[in-house]
């Protein structure tokens, strides 16, 4: 009877274990981000960030479905919308040095330019 009890235990450590890891990637950005790779050609997760960290703060105005600011633990993003993916990203721990801050608006961004593209 001790081995009944004993894979119970192991039963119920396997499935908290599962519940506790859907939990975990329920809460991260993950599942968004992988539909959004898998139906948008153009979407792309900065390469300072990750897939389960990144998150589209703001969507492009235009048809297609790429974002125009993210975000993730560490920064802020801005999508340059060129063909090699280049962002603009600006630290979360500089915003006390940046009066005025605003994470949709680039304008604000403290000793980031603004580039010379249409937003």
């Amino acid at each position: 009877m001790k081995t009944d009890k004993k894979i119970s235990g192991r039963k119920r450590i396997i499935l908290f274990i599962l519940f506790t890891a859907v939990i975990l990637l329920l809460c991260t950005s993950i599942f968004g981000n992988i539909f959004m790779l898998v139906i948008e050609k153009e979407y792309f997760i900065p390469k300072q960030s990750s897939i389960f960290t990144f998150s589209e703060t703001v969507q492009n105005d235009g048809s297609s479905d790429v974002w125009r600011y993210g975000e993730d633990f560490t920064n802020y993003y801005f999508n340059l919308s060129t063909f090699t993916n280049e962002v603009l990203f600006f630290p979360k721990k500089n915003i006390p040095d940046c009066p005025g801050f605003n994470p949709e608006d680039i304008t604000t961004w403290c000793g980031v330019k603004a580039p010379n593209t249409k937003y």
